[in-house]
């Protein structure tokens, strides 16, 4: 059967996006000592979806986004980290940004941007 068919059938149950949003955050032009590591978390207000479930997207300097809530990155020679997009509440969202400095000398990472994009989707009502 093709998609299509299932327009006219009110029994087809289907997702639904019932919010989406585009975040920025920006991490700064920083030195790293030896072994050392930095985390820096940026928080957005976010209408609250009881029930929903959210698709993330994330994009490093402009560059393509890729799915997912967690990114692994490597802004610069032995400094690698990650980027992990969360809800610490229903009505908050946090994007959290690591570095670690895995040499044995101190390295400069540089200024970095992230998009976030977020849609929360509802699943179909079956009871």
């Amino acid at each position: 059967m093709k998609p299509s068919n299932f327009i006219l059938n009110t029994d087809y149950l289907s997702i639904a996006q019932i919010s989406s949003g585009n975040y920025t955050v920006t991490v700064p032009t920083g030195t790293l000592a030896a072994g050392a590591s930095t985390e820096q978390n940026s928080n957005f207000s976010v209408t609250a979806q009881a029930g929903a479930v959210d698709r993330v997207l994330i994009s490093k300097d402009g560059g393509r986004y890729y799915v997912g809530s967690y990114r692994q990155i490597n802004p610069a020679g032995t400094i690698y980290g990650f980027v992990n997009v969360f809800r610490t509440s229903t009505n908050n969202i946090r994007v959290q940004v690591v570095l670690e400095n895995q040499s044995g000398s101190s390295a400069t990472y540089p200024a970095m941007v992230f998009g976030i994009k977020m849609s929360s989707f509802a699943p179909p009502n079956v009871f």
